[in-house]
């Protein structure tokens, strides 16, 4: 066994290679994967002094090195992560290979980490003897210790955690769920800080369990209709946060963010849809709604790991609700779900839905969407309810950016009167010069509307061109403002002289 400072320093080391990868101003995007292989071989090694030498690890523990110690920023920048190879020959542990398995990407990370005078074949014997050495030392958490690893990669095999232990932990955070169940009062007040320890060990396991796992077997099956029920157990008892981190691999595994195979992907889909009851949502719904223990986040957080399956459950509801207070409720709950909503939206608008609905779904787009989204409003534009339409044009007007000009402009013709006048009003707001020539055409033009109807279209379209401030609606305003009466021909209304007048006087100001 080497010397007893080498053992503190590695030690040590690997402390404040932890302290600082937890430090999110040092290491803001630390690899999960790269995390649990340094937990791994700090707790790998402490087993080895434990085994080697009892008394020295009993001093450690009375000096408080095994603690995890708080190490300042400045401490934290100076940490050299090669020293730890060196550390690892100086411990004795000689010969380590690379899991056969590991991308080149990976490779060339654990290269870059080895002492720069080593050669290759040198650096890749490093790795092999550490994996032996860890299963020696842990063989219940360490049967495979892994080197950080890039984070497109297919499968993680960080700390290999075998389906009797997963079914375990499920087990006994089940009989402690239903001890507490019994009690008076909420489960809450009888939650020690060592239980809720347990729990939140027993659901990291879990999690790598499941990110780690690539192959499904009738245990695997088991296990997740074990966890489906669990979930419901904490989202039951409000256990939220417990609840998050399961919920949230499972929607990764179904979205794809995590890659598995069809299979696995088909039963993650499963476990969350039947997680996605409408018991549970109404559970979430009343948090949400009077807060009552202070876990409205949390509550959002586990609709936002339901993902896409929980939109069309919400959609419905907007549609079907008989009371506006509970429309209002989830539609404040949808937009809180963001940019997320939008495919779901978008699948939903069909002109023959209940015109609030339609109206409901432009006032959320106006709140979440952004200019690519715009184009879903335009259908809406030409609906044959006024609330409809000019909820979707206030949406555009919101969210459209550049988009909105040619959107407005390609309708402007085929809309009613008053919508007519709105978008005009709106064309000449963001200045958009390509309408110049439109409303040039229909301000000279005969049209059908009703005289009042053609007054009020004129004079906006007059205000619109002295906004836009385009040089190329001169004529037809001076001729607008100029024209007199001639041989029973009435010339445009004074309203209308009026306001060409007006767009002149902002023309030549320009």
């Amino acid at each position: 066994m080497a010397a007893k400072n080498l053992q503190i320093k590695a030690i040590s080391t690997l402390l404040q290679l932890l302290a600082s990868m937890k430090n999110t101003q040092i290491c803001p995007d630390v690899n999960p994967s790269i995390m649990r292989s340094i937990e791994t071989l700090y707790s790998c090694l402490l087993e080895k002094v434990r085994r080697e030498d009892p008394a020295f690890s009993a001093e450690l523990e009375r000096n408080k090195v095994l603690e995890g110690q708080v190490y300042n920023q400045e401490e934290n920048e100076k940490i050299i992560i090669p020293y730890l190879f060196d550390l690892l020959q100086g411990l004795e542990i000689k010969d380590v290979s690379v899991d056969k398995n590991m991308g080149k990407d990976e490779l060339h990370i654990v290269i870059n980490l080895a002492p720069p005078s080593s050669p290759v074949e040198l650096k890749e014997a490093l790795l092999t003897d550490l994996a032996a050495e860890t299963k020696m030392a842990q063989p219940q958490l360490c049967d495979q210790a892994s080197m950080p690893v890039g984070k497109d990669q297919e499968s993680i095999s960080d700390i290999m955690i075998d389906e009797n232990l997963i079914a375990e932990n499920i087990a006994d955070i089940n009989k402690a769920l239903n001890r507490l169940s019994e009690m008076e009062g909420t489960i809450e007040s009888f939650f020690s800080e060592e239980q809720r320890e347990l729990i939140k060990k027993s659901v990291r396991q879990v999690v790598q369990w499941l990110e780690s796992e690539n192959t499904v077997t009738p245990a695997y099956k088991s296990i997740c209709l074990t966890l489906q029920k669990l979930i419901e157990d904490f989202i039951k008892y409000k256990l939220f946060a417990e609840a998050n981190p399961v919920i949230d691999v499972f929607g990764k595994i179904n979205t794809g963010i995590l890659r598995k195979n069809e299979e696995i992907r088909q039963i993650s889909m499963e476990v969350l849809q039947n997680l996605a009851s409408e018991q549970n949502i109404n559970i979430l719904f009343n948090e949400i709604d009077i807060n009552e223990k202070n876990k409205t986040t949390e509550a959002f957080q586990i609709f936002f790991g339901f993902g896409e399956m929980i939109m069309k459950k919400l959609l419905d509801s907007v549609r079907d609700a008989n009371d506006s207070k509970e429309r209002i409720r989830i539609i404040h709950i949808i937009q809180e779900l963001g940019e997320r909503a939008i495919p779901a939206i978008k699948e939903s608008i069909n002109m023959n839905a209940p015109w609030y609905y339609l109206r409901n779904m432009a006032y959320i787009l106006g709140r979440i969407g952004n200019y690519s989204s715009a184009d879903i409003l335009r259908p809406l534009l030409l609906h044959n309810d006024r609330r409809v339409r000019i909820e979707a044009l206030k949406s555009i007007h919101q969210i459209g950016g550049n988009k909105r000009g040619p959107l407005l402009l390609s309708v402007l013709q085929q809309v009613e009167h008053e919508l007519a006048v709105n978008i005009i009003e709106t064309l000449g707001k963001i200045k958009y010069y390509e309408a110049v020539p439109d409303l040039i055409d229909m301000l000279k033009s005969k049209s059908s509307l009703t005289k009042d109807e053609q007054i009020a279209l004129q004079e906006k379209i007059c205000s619109a061109l002295g906004v836009i401030g385009s040089s190329e609606a001169i004529p037809v305003l001076t001729e607008i403002a100029e024209s007199r009466s001639f041989l029973g021909i009435k010339a445009y209304p004074d309203d209308v002289k009026n306001a060409a007048s007006r767009a002149l006087a902002k023309i030549k100001r320009i």
